[in-house]
């Protein structure tokens, strides 16, 4: 496959030109946030004549080219970048800027340039351009731009580089550089890395969507630019094609033999395997694998690296089958990764529990993949619309989502619903979520025994992805009450859309609420705890706004993204 070229996006005050006088760009947003009161990510648009003359005045101070801008010129026309001017410059400075652009021949070597013609506040407009055109990364010299597009760059494999002046530098970030030069010598890194070809075998991939498949599918969105990705999966649906590329990753699907439980298992898959692994540099086994033990000795036999991505120990309902079904997958997964190289998962707490990975931390690395977040696109579909009835009847909205198995505790829940209710007659619990499950029937026997009342429950049903978004926008805290989870990402995905988490003190999926602050932590399988954390949060929500910051610190997608790249190159 040709590698396509990077798609970068310069901006030009700061980044492309040089600007002396942004070294005082800290003092005036201090300025701001003291005295006029006004939040970082809201710009001062100039309205009066005076206003727009300052504003003027203030951009000659760009003074020339900035040093490493013949290297960026350079890597254009090698092909190696497709490069685009987004500038904030508000429509009247548009001579100005066309002056910059003869003298720089924007013309001539960028792909475009766009600059803000609408004025409208500066980071909505780049956010706009930067989706419009699908960038790899984006480079800014405003702090105060960086952190309002951060939350928006998890939608998408973005990176955003900085150009941070001296009185800015203590401030912590993944992709920061003095200048344009040392920036874009990053990027000839990215373009001249040489890709790691890893083969990935799991059980599902898209478009099943489960936390399983989702994890593994974010990575290879952020580090599809680094890393050649393969996924060699079953094809569970027979109008899956059987090779196809998604994204930049080719993913071949084989046909199952027998399909137990929620597996899907493939024979097909094994001999493919044997095809596909002399072609690839390392192999990722995404486990639960059904598979795991003959694909980890075929890879060591071919002597390739073998990672293994663990996310939980198999948990089947009650029953001599299943606790046999359990047992084979404990002794093939720790045959799997005792022929490892390297194992993971989201996080050292849930690994030393574990069944499988307590005895492998010696060769043990946390990873918390990155979090992706559809953005909403619509608000009239059918669950915002229900969603919105709610709190227009005033209605506090408590979400839970998931397969309703036993394993995720959803019962444990359903016992507390009526706690809550005396204490808050206005709470109302939503379920986003499979319910209908062919190996477990968990809901309809507990909605049924727990006589749960349709006057404080609503269930959405199995959402897609906008509409979880919707679901996240609404909900005033969500709950976490599983029995066992490794790291569940719709709390994650909560927490990062500003909700806080009432979540079971298990290994693994309390570590976030933990480290964080952002939510509380009841005792496990404990319905009367349960409903009086819930109480708490609600009332203490307004007040836990610090520690959403903590949040954004341990999901920072790039970072995590980097931490996997290392993880599977180091």
């Amino acid at each position: 496959m040709k590698k396509q070229p990077l798609k970068v996006g310069f901006d030009l005050d700061g980044v492309i030109l040089y600007n002396p006088i942004r070294i005082l760009r800290p003092f005036v947003t201090l300025f701001k946030k003291l005295i006029l009161g006004k939040k970082i990510t809201k710009f001062w648009i100039p309205k009066s004549q005076l206003e727009k003359w300052l504003w003027r005045l203030f951009h000659k101070t760009s003074l020339f080219v900035a040093p490493g801008f013949d290297d960026v010129i350079k890597l254009i026309k090698q092909n190696k970048i497709e490069a685009y001017l987004i500038t904030g410059r508000f429509s009247f400075l548009k001579n100005d800027l066309d002056q910059w652009l003869d003298k720089i021949e924007a013309k001539k070597y960028f792909a475009g340039c766009f600059y803000n013609e609408l004025d409208e506040q500066p980071h909505i407009f780049k956010d706009r351009v930067i989706k419009k055109l699908k960038l790899d990364v984006f480079i800014e010299d405003n702090w105060d731009i960086i952190a309002a597009l951060k939350n928006k760059e998890r939608h998408s494999q973005l990176q955003i580089f900085w150009i941070y002046n001296f009185f800015d530098k203590g401030i912590n970030y993944p992709h920061k550089y003095p200048y344009l030069k040392k920036a874009v010598e990053k990027i000839n890194l990215i373009i001249g890395r040489k890709k790691t070809a890893l083969l990935i075998v799991s059980d599902y991939f898209v478009p099943h969507w489960t936390g399983i498949v989702k994890s593994i599918t974010s990575l290879t969105q952020y580090l599809k630019n680094e890393i050649d990705f393969t996924v060699l999966t079953t094809r569970y649906k027979k109008n899956l094609k059987e090779n196809e590329v998604t994204n930049g990753v080719r993913i071949i699907r084989e046909n199952y033999w027998l399909k137990f439980s929620r597996v899907y298992y493939s024979i097909k898959l094994l001999i493919r395997f044997c095809k596909e692994v002399k072609n690839h540099d390392a192999v990722l086994i995404n486990s639960p694998f059904s598979n795991i033990l003959p694909i980890a000795l075929i890879a060591k036999i071919y002597r390739k690296k073998l990672f293994v991505f663990h996310q939980g120990d198999l948990i089947l309902p009650r029953g001599l089958i299943n606790r046999v079904i359990e047992l084979i997958f404990d002794f093939s997964s720790l045959c799997g990764c005792i022929m490892a190289d390297k194992v993971s998962t989201y996080t050292k707490d849930y690994a030393v529990n574990s069944r499988i990975l307590r005895f492998f931390i010696s060769k043990f690395t946390p990873i918390i993949p990155p979090i992706i977040i559809t953005e909403k696109f619509s608000k009239n579909s059918p669950t915002e619309k229900k969603l919105q009835k709610l709190k227009k009847a005033d209605k506090i909205i408590i979400g839970f989502a998931g397969r309703f198995v036993e394993e995720k505790g959803f019962d444990i829940l359903f016992r507390a619903m009526p706690e809550v209710i005396k204490r808050i007659p206005k709470a109302h619990f939503v379920f986003a979520g499979e319910t209908k499950l062919n190996y477990e029937n968990f809901f309809d026997a507990n909605i049924k025994t727990l006589n749960i009342k349709d006057s404080y429950f609503t269930n959405l049903g199995l959402l897609n992805s906008n509409d979880l978004t919707d679901f996240y926008n609404n909900l005033s805290l969500i709950v976490i009450p599983s029995r066992t989870d490794c790291f569940p990402l719709v709390q994650a995905e909560a927490m990062l859309s500003h909700i806080p988490a009432v979540t079971a003190n298990i290994p693994g999926a309390r570590e976030l609420v933990r480290k964080t602050g952002f939510g509380a932590l009841f005792e496990k399988g404990n319905h009367l705890d349960l409903a009086e954390k819930i109480i708490f949060i609600n009332e203490k929500k307004n007040n836990l706004a610090s520690a959403y910051t903590n949040v954004l610190k341990i999901l920072d997608n790039h970072t995590n993204a980097e931490s996997f790249r290392r993880f599977i190159e180091g």
